[in-house]
């Protein structure tokens, strides 16, 4: 973690658009950790300034450059729901549940906001221990590994497909590490809920525990948050930020 903590987020969060940066870790699989970060304008990921974010370091190992080390997937989403009925804010956060979530091509995507916004975050908030509250998102765009070596202007050393990752994102927050999906499940349940589950085509629901947070503005709310997953390829050679668990629960 030598160059996520003391390199890459010393100096990202100086950066004029980000505000705070998470990880989190899942252990025991094969993609255990996973980073975010908090964004005010989404065409900040386009621009110089983004670009100028080294990729380089010392700190690292061989070729000195992240992307030999491992693979990156980087998924930019904009917010589009936030549920904060405690309003305790994310100083408490222990683990998240990211729900990532493709709805079958037929379904109503505004039957789907109804059900969150109507029922399914109230009955979060009454019935799952530690509940904090919930922020909501949309994709934007994914970008690859080889995506962003061109970004930085590096040589592309590989033909890896655009990725595809599920549309819609859910951040769970809780001030517990003790998250019981299965408990949660039986007490939302529900025969909306039912039908929404139906419609799924991609339902990933892991949960994450937080291992690190630095914040450079005082946040509440998320506006645009950038995850980044790396493969664990390079577990002997380097440890840091950004991987995710995409095993369906």
């Amino acid at each position: 973690m030598n160059w996520y903590d003391n390199g890459h987020i010393a100096e990202i969060i100086k950066a004029s658009s980000v505000d705070s940066a998470f990880c989190y870790i899942r252990p025991g699989v094969d993609w255990p950790y996973l980073a975010m970060y908090e964004l005010r304008n989404i065409a900040f990921t386009q621009g110089d300034e983004f670009r100028t974010i080294r990729v380089h370091s010392d700190l690292l190992p061989g070729s000195k450059l992240v992307y030999d080390l491992a693979d990156n997937n980087f998924r930019y989403y904009g917010l589009k729901q936030v549920f904060d009925p405690t309003q305790r804010g994310p100083i408490h956060i222990k683990a998240v549940i990211d729900a990532q979530i493709e709805l079958k091509d037929d379904y109503s995507v505004a039957d789907f906001e109804k059900w969150y916004r109507d029922e399914h975050l109230n009955q979060m908030a009454k019935s799952a221990p530690g509940y904090l509250r919930t922020t909501r998102f949309k994709l934007v765009y994914a970008r690859s590994n080889a995506q962003s070596r061109a970004l930085k202007g590096l040589p592309v050393t590989s033909d890896e497909p655009q990725p595809t990752p599920p549309t819609w994102l859910t951040l769970h927050e809780f001030d517990t590490e003790d998250i019981d999906l299965e408990a949660i499940r039986k007490s939302t349940d529900s025969p909306w809920t039912r039908m929404i589950h139906a419609a799924y085509k991609i339902t990933l629901f892991p949960i994450h525990q937080k291992v690190k947070t630095q914040h450079r503005r005082k946040t509440q709310h998320r506006r645009v948050v950038l995850l980044d997953l790396i493969d664990d390829c390079s577990r002997e050679k380097w440890v840091t930020s950004g991987v995710s668990d995409l095993d369906v629960i």
